[in-house]
């Protein structure tokens, strides 16, 4: 079994002292290349924590990490082929658009950034892979709805043609029937590329309706990873599935 993702006996904290609680403790987790994985859980409980590590954004951890099968090592951000490899979405679209510049310009940056000379083929083809007509390249974040913001922000992180993709709350500020566009969209660019998806989510629906399997967290404890149906009897009796208090 290949694997996308591999945790062992990983604590979090938020500051370099090693005297601060560990938001994170002693996580064990092993995610499958291909899958798609879900991190459900009450808010402050550690998953956005923990996907932000998996990111490189947040270095202050101890245990084993390896992702795509290279090793990370703490306080040492992605780089080189990981760091395009690796890409993350945002709970909140609009806040990781810059207002003042085009959809065009914040797609068009990442492609420069790579060495990529003619764009405009590129940008064309990714929005049209997430739904979006191209002429919105033209417009401003805050002429767009927030469901034309997150796959946007989709668009984006496709741009270096990532193998895992992070997604934190993805669909938290959206309503029911756009939530479901967009989870359909992840599905199908799963099967088309086969990413390995990471969701993050406090709604358990969203996560049973995606995901493959899924792992509850709860106070900073990671539980193990559950396929649907022993998800719905965590959720159900959460202290017998987990063991958890």
């Amino acid at each position: 079994m290949t694997l996308a993702v591999s945790m062992r006996d990983v604590s979090i904290r938020h500051a370099a002292a090693r005297n601060v609680t560990p938001s994170v403790r002693e996580a064990t987790l092993a995610i499958r290349q291909g899958e798609i994985f879900g991190l459900v859980g009450p808010s402050g409980c550690g998953k956005s924590t923990l996907l932000r590590v998996l990111a490189g954004l947040n270095g202050y951890w101890d245990g084993a990490i390896e992702l795509l099968s290279q090793p990370l090592s703490p306080g040492v951000p992605l780089t080189g082929a990981l760091r395009h490899a690796v890409q993350m979405v945002f709970q909140d679209p609009y806040a990781s658009l810059h207002p003042r510049h085009t959809i065009g310009r914040a797609l068009d940056e990442p492609l420069r950034l790579m060495g990529e000379r003619d764009t405009a083929s590129g940008l064309d083809e990714v929005m049209r892979l997430v739904g979006l007509d191209p002429r919105l390249l033209a417009h401003y974040p805050h002429q767009l709805s927030g469901g034309q913001r997150q796959r946007v922000a989709i668009a984006r992180a496709l741009l270096t043609r990532p193998r895992l993709l992070l997604l934190d709350e993805p669909t938290s500020a959206l309503d029911k029937s756009v939530q479901a566009g967009i989870l359909n969209l992840l599905n199908r660019l799963r099967a088309q590329f086969g990413m390995t998806l990471v969701l993050v989510s406090h709604d358990a629906d969203v996560i049973a309706h995606l995901c493959d399997r899924a792992a509850l967290m709860r106070a900073g404890r990671l539980g193990p990873a559950l396929d649907r149906e022993a998800l719905v009897r965590a959720l159900t009796n959460p202290e017998r599935e987990t063991g958890n208090e």
